[in-house]
């Protein structure tokens, strides 16, 4: 497993585009988080890791006996594949549980409830979902799709935006996961697809197909149908993590700019095949345990730096996840007991760790106008220029960029693409050696692009390129040097 020891950067302020008028892409967080910060710190280490919109795992773990009864025997899981309705659930009473052992350098800095008073329509999902799979399939094998209403998957980053039978809709391929994500709004409802095995051709097929209507997903035609069977009427990165109540948050700040963290929650288990739902949001599934309990433990499909053990104690569904050390976060698992309401939040600390600023000063690379002004800066790392961050967005009154995304050193030249509202940024870098390098960009039905490469300092040892455009059409790029293609997108 990946540990937090050896970070990889990718994204910081995940990247969103909330044109309404277009394709309704938005990112969401639970947690506050402050837009236009050039200040990497708890704000994003709580979009990040507080956030309660991805998937986690289930069955039941030992912990100290002397703070915790032994769970009563794991059920058969049912065989039905339909989420049973709100009334069928038995929903928990927030409570918050926190970790009996907390490693040194780690803070408590948030500590949230939902659904006090028995108000269980402030976090009982409402979101309407489908996934359907060939046989045998799993989160990194064979081939399936969720469908889902209301969630917020998609990031933007490398991605595209085309147009399916008169409805604009965002395009992305997740590196780390393998799956790509579409999103898309029709009929005024905002829909995803998250897919394993598809083409794009093929997906945006499915997007034509499909629509809601009385709050049912239907389709116009079930092409699908010869080779996939639905399994479950659930998103799985959704479903496995339960309905939340109650969730605390641990972190530490690192001059890098990602923090190590771990958070606890609390959750009603909604009833869904769990079994289906983590094979389809986790990887790496095992099982730990102690004087006899078990749990079960895996990493994120979506990020396999984080890893999440998850149990039940009684009727709760108790889950820790974290990007710390495996045999670290076990450790803590085994620790974790329910604690006072009240005086877990008088532990929240009032003034967690501040990271400093994480880099350079930005520095100019492109702008321009499209429905208003644009721009790309970069950024390098105040520690080295290991790592740069690419701000983009639209100027505000205090000069701070509306989006930021981080990059890692990786393999140069490189060419990055994110689509954040209703603009698709290319963002290209490549050795000084390069000193011809050029940026080619060719998009569908529109004239090619050819951008030179931006010298930003003497002492930066990269130079860089950016080119934004609003046309809702695929494209490729391409950097050239000596005659011959140093580095494409789509990467193959």
């Amino acid at each position: 497993m990946k540990h937090a020891s050896t970070p990889t950067f990718e994204i910081i302020e995940l990247i969103d585009d909330d044109e309404p008028s277009d394709h309704g892409f938005n990112h969401s967080s639970p947690l506050p988080h402050e837009s236009g910060s050039r200040w990497i710190g708890i704000a994003v280490t709580t979009a990040l890791f507080g956030a309660i919109a991805y998937g986690v795992i289930s069955s039941a773990i030992s912990s100290n006996a002397a703070k915790k009864q032994p769970p009563p025997t794991t059920a058969v899981a049912p065989t039905s594949t339909s989420t049973p309705p709100v009334s069928a659930v038995k929903l928990v009473s927030p409570q918050f549980y926190v970790a009996d052992q907390v490693p040194d350098g780690f803070t408590m800095h948030f500590a949230e409830t939902l659904g006090m008073g028995g108000n269980t329509a402030d976090f009982v999902a409402s979101g309407t979902a489908e996934l359907w799979a060939t046989s045998g399939a799993n989160a990194t094998t064979g081939s399936w799709f969720v469908v889902s209403r209301n969630t917020h998957h998609a990031t933007g980053r490398n991605a595209y935006r085309t147009v399916a039978d008169g409805v604009v809709v965002l395009v992305e391929h997740d590196e780390v996961s393998g799956a790509t994500r579409l999103s898309f709004t029709k009929n005024g409802d905002r829909l995803e697809i998250t897919a394993y095995g598809w083409a794009d051709r093929q997906l945006l097929r499915l997007a034509h197909s499909v629509y809601v209507a009385d709050d049912e997903i239907r389709y116009d035609s079930r092409f699908f149908t010869t080779d996939h069977k639905k399994m479950l009427d659930a998103d799985p990165a959704s479903a496995i993590y339960g309905l939340p109540v109650a969730w605390v948050g641990y972190t530490t700040a690192v001059p890098a700019g990602l923090a190590q963290n771990f958070s606890i929650t609390v959750s009603s288990d909604p009833g869904v095949d769990r079994d289906i739902a983590a094979r389809f949001a986790l990887t790496h599934l095992g099982q730990i345990g102690s004087s006899g309990f078990t749990a079960t433990i895996g990493q994120l499909a979506s990020d396999p730096s984080t890893t999440v053990i998850q149990w039940h104690d009684g009727d709760r569904l108790i889950t820790v996840r974290g990007n710390i050390d495996v045999g670290l976060l076990q450790t803590i698992a085994l620790g974790v007991h329910p604690g006072d309401n009240t005086l877990v939040r008088e532990q929240v600390d009032p003034d967690p760790p501040k990271v400093v600023s994480t880099e350079g000063e930005p520095r100019p690379v492109s702008s321009g106008w499209l429905d208003g002004p644009w721009f790309a800066e970069v950024a390098p790392g105040t520690d080295g220029f290991d790592w740069f961050v690419w701000w983009i967005g639209q100027p505000s009154a205090t000069g701070s960029p509306s989006q930021s995304r981080i990059i890692s050193n990786g393999v140069l030249p490189r060419i990055e693409t994110v689509v954040n509202h209703g603009k698709t940024y290319v963002l290209a870098r490549a050795p000084r050696s390069m000193d011809d390098a050029v940026l080619h960009i060719n998009r569908n039905g529109l004239p090619s692009v050819t951008i030179g490469f931006v010298d930003v300092g003497s002492d930066v040892p990269d130079r860089f390129a950016a080119f934004a455009f609003s046309e809702a059409v695929p494209f490729s790029a391409q950097i050239v040097s000596g005659g011959g293609t140093a580095a494409m997108w789509p990467r193959l």
